[in-house]
């Protein structure tokens, strides 16, 4: 998917407590943006900013869904919750792309493997 879509960046937690928010690398405004793969990892790109988010595959750990992520609800669509590890903290970052919950399923579940893949 190196096609760019729209989508929301909620924030990114550490050690998945909400109240705990990681603030380096761009990471601690939420907002709307365009997110994209390829092959260094997942990118998100806020509007109106230059520097896009980027976490590589090999830092990522795991994707899954919920509707919650970083104190704040997602509204009924799905958030991607991606798991990595960045500066020997534990990270969640978490995004929505997608109002329908099985897109997202078979996204979160392309997302893994290419993981999987990564770790070998």
């Amino acid at each position: 998917m190196e096609e760019k879509t729209k989508g929301y960046y909620f924030g990114t937690e550490i050690d998945r407590k909400w109240w705990k928010r990681y603030k380096a690398d761009s990471m601690f405004a939420r907002g709307n943006g365009e997110f994209w793969m390829d092959e260094q990892g997942i990118h998100f790109r806020k509007f109106l900013t230059k520097k896009p988010l980027l976490v590589s595959w090999k830092e990522m750990r795991g994707a899954e869904l919920g509707k919650w992520h970083a104190g704040r609800w997602g509204g009924g669509r799905p958030v991607m919750k991606i798991d990595f590890e960045r500066n020997g903290n534990k990270l969640c970052a978490g995004f929505s792309i997608s109002k329908a919950w099985d897109q997202m399923e078979a996204f979160v579940r392309d997302l893994n493997a290419n993981i999987q893949k990564a770790s070998r």
